[in-house]
């Protein structure tokens, strides 16, 4: 795992914002169902595991599985692909995907297929919560920052596609401000805008996202009652 995976898997965010999403999280899914998909090292079910009713976490890294245990009680580790989990349909109260994770589904037709099958293991009242990607990092880009091409104090580079809101980020052996293109085996990431947010949603049988500028997240509700695909 590089050091910017670790970094995402466990501390995608500063501290104080991280804080209030893990307590507005920790009151939400008290006696709840809650499936975490892309846990990590455990950020979120080390904190809202204990008061959930069942805690479903979901990576398909088996090492960041084995971290997660070391931190969590009373889960249930799968190692599985996010955009197909194996589980049962209708059992889940919240969906969380959160950090990072929900920018590694790049493609928009892959995002939809994933988030269609996500509305499947919700129960009747049951909700997608996101990251607000676009809110709380869409303002960076606009300020100017994210630049393409260049490499930041942190040893980072980010490369932009041509055409689209997505990128790679490669680690500081890796830069090379003369190629601005993709390279065979490098992860695309996809920074979310309101707009195309929306659309995914509505294609995939939710309502438009909902803001929970607290907590820092976007909330999702099935657009009719959860059926399978």
């Amino acid at each position: 795992m590089s050091s910017r995976d670790e970094i995402d898997a466990s501390a995608p965010h500063e501290q104080e914002r991280s804080d209030r999403q893990l307590a507005w999280l920790r009151t939400e899914c008290s006696g709840q169902c809650v499936l975490d998909l892309g846990c990590g090292n455990g950020r979120v079910a080390g904190e809202v595991s204990p008061v959930a009713s069942r805690y479903v976490a979901l990576d398909q890294d088996p090492a960041a599985l084995a971290r997660c245990n070391e931190v969590c009680e009373r889960i249930e580790l799968v190692e599985a692909d996010m955009q197909q989990p194996p589980l049962e349909e209708g059992q889940f109260d919240h969906i969380l995907c959160l950090g990072n994770t929900f920018c590694l589904l790049w493609d928009v037709d892959m995002a939809v297929a994933a988030m269609q099958r996500w509305r499947t293991l919700l129960n009747g009242e049951g909700t997608l919560v996101l990251d607000d990607i676009p809110q709380n990092l869409w303002p960076e880009v606009a300020d100017g920052f994210w630049l393409n091409g260049v490499a930041d104090e942190a040893g980072m580079q980010l490369v932009w596609a041509r055409d689209d809101a997505v990128m790679v980020i490669r680690e500081a052996s890796d830069i090379d401000v003369d190629d601005p293109t993709f390279r065979e085996g490098e992860q695309p990431m996809r920074l979310w805008t309101a707009g195309a947010l929306r659309l995914a949603a509505r294609l995939a049988g939710f309502e438009p996202p909902k803001h929970c500028p607290d907590a820092g997240v976007l909330i999702l509700r099935p657009a009719t009652p959860a059926r399978p695909a």
